[in-house]
């Protein structure tokens, strides 16, 4: 599974009309040994979010919440993940700024080395009670 968005999907993100907040929710799968066993990337993963939060931060984004997933309870087991993570940016610019920067390019390694794979779906804040389709 990919790690980073395809030039499509980074392209497809970066030409949004849409502006304003963006939340971003992280499904993380961290890297395994080779039994399958102990989650060797998650200090791998820790290093990354430890630069990225301060990056986040000076762009005006937060994380809104984070969670160890403990059940599928709808899908497939397989569809498990390790941690759940939702970040705001204040707006799309503010991702691809930090994303494009060179201290995000070094931390990113970290990233790939610590994570088997993941999700990241970028999202359009819709107000609570609201219509689902708005």
């Amino acid at each position: 599974m990919a790690i980073t968005p395809t030039k499509e999907q980074f392209g497809t993100f970066a030409q949004g009309r849409r502006d304003g907040e963006v939340v971003m929710i992280n499904l993380l799968h961290f890297a395994r040994d080779e039994a399958g066993g102990a989650d060797t990337g998650k200090d791998a993963y820790g290093d990354y979010s430890d630069a990225v939060l301060q990056m986040v931060a000076a762009r005006g984004g937060r994380v809104v919440w984070m969670g160890r997933p403990e059940q599928v309870l709808i899908g497939d087991e397989s569809d498990g993940w390790d941690l759940a993570v939702l970040v705001s940016y204040p707006n799309r610019a503010a991702f691809i700024d930090m994303v494009t920067s060179p201290h995000y390019k070094e931390a990113h390694t970290h990233r790939e080395q610590g994570l088997d794979r993941t999700v990241l779906l970028a999202c359009q804040p819709l107000p609570i009670g609201g219509p689902a389709g708005a």
